[in-house]
């Protein structure tokens, strides 16, 4: 999309400022990245007694700082072409996978079932387990759906829940999708965290190998920002991806999204593409996507999908329907009732 240069100058202050103040905020002790929750009406209880530490002052803290910033964004989408209803794909269940899994972090929940009480509020024929153990009772509790991904590398793992190195864990996924086979791949979290310059390839080897090791049909899925596109090299572990999970960090970078899934394409030639939505911004605000931005996100991937440019679209997830159901809801409705269109 192009910016007209007077609303991307107003974006750029307000963007300066928000940072500003989050900064200023981030230095309390007891802040936690993705802990921010919306308000709580008056006597609110949450019925889930496994659920992880929020904070309840971030969002009147930040919001000052923020509003401005989503105030413009919607200036700038109200202005974004469109494309006509009759070219985009309709998403549908079998598009759609949920990420989620016990963690203690982020102001998720170390309840069993947190995957699929998100799976299931979306109607998502897929999941995404992460966080919690590799383990025939978890993936036993997943089994009704129709694909699922399991996390094999150890980044934002819940402690504890990786009992082995990460080729061992990729060794037992696979021997254990030949007794459930909805699972379909292997997902790696923040496939790109640990490097600057270029992704050496020695790790990624030996979760590939050993993904493959009883299931040679298993995919591994990785987890790319699109701010590091063009910024690190890829090319040393291009073998060791099968399908490219694409995220945007901040939300003002899906205002490009046409341009960022070029990138992609560009970065990793051939690979199939799965877009993933955030709906909780970590970059810039730490609070819940706004709901026109989402609506636009999942207008654009109904585009591409329609395209056969991207696989599907990945929620993220489960715990941010009740750290935000303003932005869940937009999310639930808009699948539920997308315009028509072609299948």
């Amino acid at each position: 999309m192009k910016i007209p240069l007077d609303l991307q100058l107003k974006l750029d202050y307000a963007l300066e400022k928000l940072i500003a103040r989050h900064t200023e905020l981030s230095k309390s002790a007891d802040y936690h990245l993705g802990g921010a929750c919306a308000p709580r009406p008056a006597g609110y209880i949450d019925n889930d007694p496994l659920v992880g530490k929020l904070n309840h002052n971030w969002y009147e803290q930040i919001q000052p700082a923020n509003q401005p910033v989503d105030a413009i964004i919607s200036q700038i989408l109200a202005q974004a072409p469109r494309v006509p209803a009759d070219r985009l794909a309709q998403l549908k269940g079998s598009d759609v996978w949920v990420w989620g899994g016990p963690t203690p972090y982020w102001g998720g929940s170390m309840a069993d079932e947190t995957l699929v009480r998100g799976a299931d509020f979306f109607q998502a024929q897929n999941v995404v387990y992460v966080y919690g153990p590799t383990s025939t009772k978890m993936l036993s509790l997943h089994s009704k759906y129709q694909k699922m991904l399991c996390q094999v590398n150890s980044n934002c793992r819940t402690p504890g829940a990786l009992a082995n190195s990460e080729e061992e864990n990729a060794e037992l996924l696979s021997r254990l999708s030949l007794q459930y086979p909805n699972i379909v791949g292997a997902m790696c979290d923040d496939f790109c965290t640990s490097f600057r310059y270029a992704l050496l390839p020695e790790r990624f080897e030996k979760i590939y190998r050993g993904v493959k090791k009883y299931n040679n049909a298993l995919k591994v899925y990785a987890v790319i920002y699109v701010h590091e596109l063009g910024r690190i090299h890829f090319r040393l572990v291009q073998e060791f991806i099968d399908v490219v999970n694409l995220w945007h960090w901040h939300k003002e970078e899906i205002l490009n999204i046409d341009e960022n899934l070029e990138k992609c394409e560009k970065n990793f030639p051939g690979k199939p593409i799965i877009m993933g939505i955030f709906l909780h911004e970590y970059g810039r605000s730490d609070i819940g996507t706004p709901p026109d931005l989402l609506c636009y996100q999942l207008e654009k991937a109904r585009e591409f999908l329609a395209q056969k440019r991207i696989e599907g679209i990945i929620i993220l997830g489960d715990r941010e329907i009740k750290k935000w159901p303003a932005s869940a809801n937009a999310v639930k409705d808009y699948l539920a009732n997308q315009p028509y269109r072609n299948s």
